[in-house]
């Protein structure tokens, strides 16, 4: 910290003075202005502002998307109508009673074009400040595409023109679709081997300096895909003033609540998010209406952050909000739909992949003593017990060894993991490494006693110990994969995974599950955090 301050223009006896106001408790760590002369200089302030403005920047973006998706309407045009009309093949098999010429056909698709880009806009494509994930955009290209087409094939019907045929339509709708995801994705390809991130960072200001404070720029520094860049917090009262977490070392407590506007200013702050702090509600209110005065962006993390997500219904009494939380589960045709993804899937993947069972099985008979699979109890939904089936990974003793290898350390017994664990076979490092040992859950699953996606379960000793929150995760079968599996894997807390259960509940589709199970082999092939 003294290197930092001296580097940025303070003396030595400065740096010293200020490190020791920002470590007293209770104290208020407002930086001077010598010290916010000093950060402001022309070594640091180029940290904080922008190459160009941030209008241009985001103009530029957004024009550079809408060229790529103009190409790729008039790049599927051209192979829709050189597919249908000009290859022998589709003449000679579906013979069309005309063939326009391809002016004819470019006038209605270029005159209706806007409908696709409205279409884009309202889906988030357009969006500058948020990154919207690769597989995330197929549905949301698909959905604009949809409503284009339609739009062509009722403007086709009320003219009573034939220049777009059905056949074209179907060519160009499944072509616009694909060519619009192609170029997006060349586009984001393009950007990521020039050092160009996918959206506009947003200088954000935390108003709060505490663990939810410190969390929340923690989260902004790890998912950078939210487009915020912590640049530091407010606080009359901080809990901390100075943070050891790699990525928050350089953030700092700015100053005061009434030192918002001239940190706004100073720090080109375009967002401030609210984080618990010891201000009353009329001092968050005026801190509200000051960022909207000045055009900032002002969001605020509500209490019960933790288990409130989308499924919340709100009445109103007598002007009082009353906030209803309803229990996490997956119900209706929702419930049907689940388990008919889960029996036909798993049979599939069942088919799939019997050579790999059987080969693994004679491997693990070969390399040690004992059985080939592992029985296990664990409780799935409404805390239903059974028998959860893995192909053996460690020596015979292993369960009886696990209590005296944790000792003492029980901060995170729920999902201990030790990445050097003793117990493990030479044949089990490996079918661990590529998550070959839970292939006999595909068992479980046909049984009806597991899904293919979901909370993993868990040991009746370690259900025993839950939060009462996180029992809502028993609410719904089991999975053999999860979202927390594919955000981390074995590296997540146990707080952590539950929230990330509880999102997959209430957010739940089979869209989801297919984004899992992909993102799912990826990790298991990057071995990301498998052990």
């Amino acid at each position: 910290m003294d290197h930092q301050l001296t580097k940025r223009g303070l003396s030595e006896k400065e740096a010293h003075a200020t490190k020791a106001q920002m470590s007293l408790p209770g104290t208020t760590a407002r930086i001077r202005d010598e010290e916010l002369e000093a950060i402001l200089s022309e070594g640091d302030k180029g940290l904080l502002e922008r190459p160009v403005s941030k209008r241009t920047e985001v103009v530029a973006r957004v024009l550079s998307r809408v060229l790529i998706d103009a190409l790729a309407v008039l790049g599927a045009m051209w192979f829709a109508y050189w597919l249908r009309f000009e290859t022998s093949v589709m003449l000679n098999s579906f013979p069309p009673e005309s063939i326009p010429i391809l002016n004819a056909v470019a006038i209605p698709i270029i005159f209706l074009s806007p409908i696709l880009f409205i279409g884009l806009k309202l889906a988030g494509m357009y969006d500058t400040h948020t990154r919207v994930r690769i597989l995330d955009r197929i549905p949301k290209i698909a959905g604009a595409v949809n409503v284009y087409v339609i739009c062509l094939l009722l403007a086709s019907f009320l003219l009573s023109t034939d220049v777009l045929t059905r056949g074209f339509l179907v060519i160009f709708w499944v072509s616009c679709i694909i060519f619009i995801f192609a170029g997006r994705s060349l586009l984001h390809t393009l950007l990521s081997v020039a050092g160009i991130r996918d959206m506009v960072m947003r200088n954000t200001l935390i108003v709060g300096s505490g663990k939810v404070g410190k969390q929340l720029a923690c989260k902004l520094m790890k998912h950078q895909d939210a487009g915020m860049r912590p640049i530091g917090f407010i606080d009359d009262d901080p809990l901390y003033t100075e943070f050891k977490e790699d990525g928050l070392k350089d953030l700092r407590v700015l100053g005061g609540l009434k030192d918002l506007c001239r940190i706004i200013g100073d720090f080109n702050v375009e967002k401030v998010v609210i984080a618990f702090t010891v201000a009353d509600s009329e001092q968050l209110l005026d801190l509200a209406s000051k960022c909207n005065k000045m055009g900032v962006d002002c969001s605020i993390v509500p209490r019960l952050f933790e288990v409130i997500t989308n499924d919340i219904k709100v009445n109103e009494v007598g002007g009082i909000p009353l906030i209803r939380l309803r229990d996490k589960k997956i119900e209706g045709w929702r419930k049907v739909l689940k388990a008919t993804e889960d029996y036909v899937l798993g049979t599939t993947i069942l088919l799939l992949t019997w050579p790999v069972l059987l080969v693994t099985a004679i491997a693990i008979r070969m390399d040690s003593p004992g059985p080939i699979f592992f029985s296990q109890e664990r409780l799935g939904k409404n805390r239903k017990s059974f028998g959860f089936m893995k192909f053996r990974s460690m020596c015979k003793d292993a369960e009886a060894m696990k209590d005296e290898m944790i000792g003492e350390d029980m901060s995170n017994w729920l999902c201990w993991k030790d990445k050097n664990d003793p117990r493990i076979t030479r044949v089990g490092k490996w079918i661990r490494k590529y998550s070959v040992d839970e292939l006999p859950q595909i068992f479980n699953v046909l049984k009806g006693e597991m899904s293919l996606v979901g909370p993993r379960p868990n040991l009746p000793k370690a259900v025993a110990q839950y939060k009462e929150w996180h029992t809502q995760r028993l609410n719904v079968k089991p999975g053999i994969t999860g979202l927390w599996q594919v955000s981390g894997r074995s590296e997540l807390p146990f707080d952590e995974m539950v929230k990330l259960d509880l999102y997959y509940i209430e957010n739940w589709s089979l869209w989801m599950d297919f984004k899992i199970i992909v993102r799912t082999i990826t990790a298991i092939f990057s071995s990301n955090g498998a052990y």
